[in-house]
């Protein structure tokens, strides 16, 4: 009798354990690796943030034939004067007008992330300049939006409490170029959706001639030294990231996983010019709900 009182309450714990829901029960620290191996980079220490808060990621997209881009950049400079680090801004040269033309625009900026991020939300097919903030709207199609509609919709985003951290530590050898950059995402919030982590790799200060039709912005109708700023140079783990949570488990508020990632820097790249971006997204409905960047070295 004793041996079958055993059996029915070792049943009875299996029959609990696949019944209840997937939920990791304790915060906890996951080292994710990432396509990198931590022993050539090793993990840092993170400090705890205090004081998190929401940033904001607006996507230009743009191209050096555009004669009007330069205005829609003056529009993104002057929202990072207003909102600071809460904003982040990226480059995305892509479509028609991004592409080499004849000698006097030779140079060709052009990501594989930039043409696909392109192609699949049809930027550069409705016209550049046009953009996207935060990826909002995707699902209604209301996503792209003109230069003169980013203002209104960084200010509804920057409205919304914080549900992620997100934390990156560069370590830069200047003698090979290599990066090892680790990101380290924070749920502030208990959370069950399809999340993604999207790391890139941005450049400002590339001089290199850009149509204009804005004598306020510059000569006309070519800027000659025209100086491209927050220019997507690429992915660094793959145009749609990573996941790192699935709507069929739920994570709880204070879990933090860190990816770590190595690069080398391209000879034509100023490394101190360029920034790391990472940016987690709900990949059902595509909206960013963190973004965060930080200078290689």
């Amino acid at each position: 009798m004793k041996f079958f009182k055993i059996i029915a309450f070792i049943f009875s714990l299996i029959l609990i354990f696949f019944t209840s829901c997937d939920k990791i029960e304790e915060p906890y620290l996951k080292e994710v690796g990432g396509a990198v191996d931590t022993t050539e980079c090793p993990v840092p220490e993170f400090l705890h943030n205090h004081n998190p808060v929401k940033r904001v990621l607006l996507e230009d997209y743009t191209g050096h034939t555009c004669k009007n881009c330069p205005t829609a950049t003056v529009l993104a400079h002057d929202l990072l004067e207003a909102h600071g680090e809460q904003l982040v801004v990226i480059a995305v040269h892509a479509g028609y007008f991004a592409g080499p033309a004849g000698n006097e625009f030779p140079a060709d900026y052009r990501t594989e992330a930039g043409t696909i991020w392109d192609d699949f939300f049809g930027i550069s097919a409705i016209g550049n300049p046009n953009g996207m903030v935060d990826r909002t709207g995707y699902l209604s199609t209301s996503n792209i939006l003109s230069p003169g509609a980013w203002s209104g919709r960084v200010n509804e985003q920057l409205a919304i409490a914080p549900e992620l951290d997100i934390q990156i530590i560069n370590d830069y050898d200047t003698t090979e170029r290599k990066l090892c950059t680790h990101v380290q995402t924070e749920f502030l919030v208990d959370k069950s959706q399809n999340l993604k982590l999207c790391v890139v790799l941005t450049e400002s200060g590339v001089i290199s001639p850009q149509k204009n039709d804005d004598s306020q912005v510059g000569p006309t109708p070519v800027i000659e030294d025209y100086e491209h700023e927050h220019m997507l140079r690429g992915d660094i783990n793959s145009p749609w990231g990573v996941a790192i949570s699935s709507s069929g488990e739920v994570v709880e508020s204070a879990s933090k996983f860190i990816n770590s990632y190595k690069m080398i820097i391209e000879d034509e790249w100023a490394s101190e010019n360029c920034m790391v971006v990472a940016f987690v997204y709900d990949a059902d409905t595509y909206e960013v709900l963190q973004v965060m960047e930080e200078k290689v070295h």
